[in-house]
């Protein structure tokens, strides 16, 4: 995926420069607090990626939102870099690609638990413990309710996804059903 693969490039250089400052987390919570508003305002989205608004505008909205998320000196540049290079649509990748970056460096690993109905304390501290044993890092655990998996969970690890839910395991046994049934 080309978006990605840039994203990833953008996010090592903001990597070595933090690192190199010694300010890697603060510029990572602020490449996210941008990457946040990017996402949440499709208004922003539009203004910043419309070439009938004169560049000069876009600039000034571009520059406010920077100033307003409190950006020190190295993240606005970064920012503004991003918006000089015509790359804000890919902030998001960016972030997302800079947190694991910092996460691989401190040993952390984010996962990500999904139920039907909200998850216990008990299932979360028991799927962290056995990922933090088969990992060796620290897992940095969140929940989150989707109804439509009818049951069971969905843990995400990175790239990688563990379906216990009830939804696959129906899907599965109509699919065994169905092609036997031929």
């Amino acid at each position: 995926m080309i978006s990605g693969s840039i994203a990833r490039r953008w996010a090592r250089a903001l990597f070595a420069i933090g690192e190199e400052h010694g300010n890697l987390l603060g510029l990572l919570k602020e490449v996210q607090r941008a990457a946040d508003a990017w996402m949440d305002s499709e208004e922003l989205r539009d203004t910043m990626t419309n070439p009938l608004i004169d560049a000069r505008a876009r600039l000034a909205v571009w520059d406010s939102l920077v100033r307003r998320i409190g950006a020190s000196r190295l993240g606005k540049n970064f920012l503004m870099l991003l918006f000089d290079k015509a790359r804000l649509t890919e902030l998001a990748g960016i972030a997302r690609e800079l947190a694991v970056l910092v996460d691989n460096k401190d040993n952390r690993l984010r996962a990500e638990v999904i139920g039907a109905v909200p998850v216990s304390e008990g299932v979360v501290t028991r799927l962290r413990s056995a990922l933090q044993r088969s990992t060796g890092k620290a897992v940095m655990m969140t929940t989150r309710e989707d109804p439509s998996i009818i049951g069971g969970v969905i843990t995400r690890v990175g790239d990688l996804m563990y379906d216990g839910s009830i939804r696959t395991r129906l899907s599965r046994m109509k699919e065994g059903m169905l092609g036997r049934s031929g």
